[in-house]
């Protein structure tokens, strides 16, 4: 007699077969514990130290290690006088040219006999044919600005 396992199969593909166990990688082992924490943290007060450092170096953030700078004295500025160039002169004032005649530097100075004399100003003008009505007119002075507002004329004189 044949038993249901001894019988051929009807099939020939139709084959017995086994269920192999499924075989898996071990798993990886884990640093456990505190170790990476302690780790990670050592590692950004390191570099929070050496970027201190690199700052202190560069001078951008006072050192704290350093000795106490003294403070800065305070001092209140006055007035040394008026303006030294001629685009502050007025009439009355004196001027002498530092520069040459064909690129006058003109600057006030003391009056004295023989210094240039301001006889008269006209401002928002470059147009020396004011000065044609100015007694005792010999010398002239133009600016000449892109901004009309900012332009002037100095007619001057020798002074006695």
């Amino acid at each position: 007699m044949h038993t249901p396992d001894d019988r051929p199969p009807a099939d020939p593909l139709e084959q017995k077969t086994e269920l192999l166990p499924i075989v898996q990688a071990p798993p990886r082992p884990r640093m456990g514990g505190r170790g990476p924490a302690v780790i990670g943290i050592g590692l950004l007060a390191a570099s929070l130290v050496i970027f201190a450092g690199v700052l202190i170096a560069l001078k951008l953030v006072p050192n704290p290690f350093a000795e106490e700078a003294p403070p800065i004295p305070v001092t209140t500025a006055s007035p040394s006088g008026p303006p030294r160039t001629a685009r502050f002169a007025q009439p009355g004032d004196c001027v002498a040219n530092h520069g040459t005649e064909q690129d006058p530097d003109l600057v006030l100075t003391e009056c004295a006999p023989g210094a240039l004399e301001v006889l008269a100003r006209f401002d928002a003008t470059n147009d020396t044919g004011e000065c044609a009505g100015v007694q005792g007119y010999r010398y002239h002075y133009f600016y000449d600005s892109e901004l009309t507002g900012l332009d002037f004329v100095l007619c001057m004189g020798e002074r006695p």
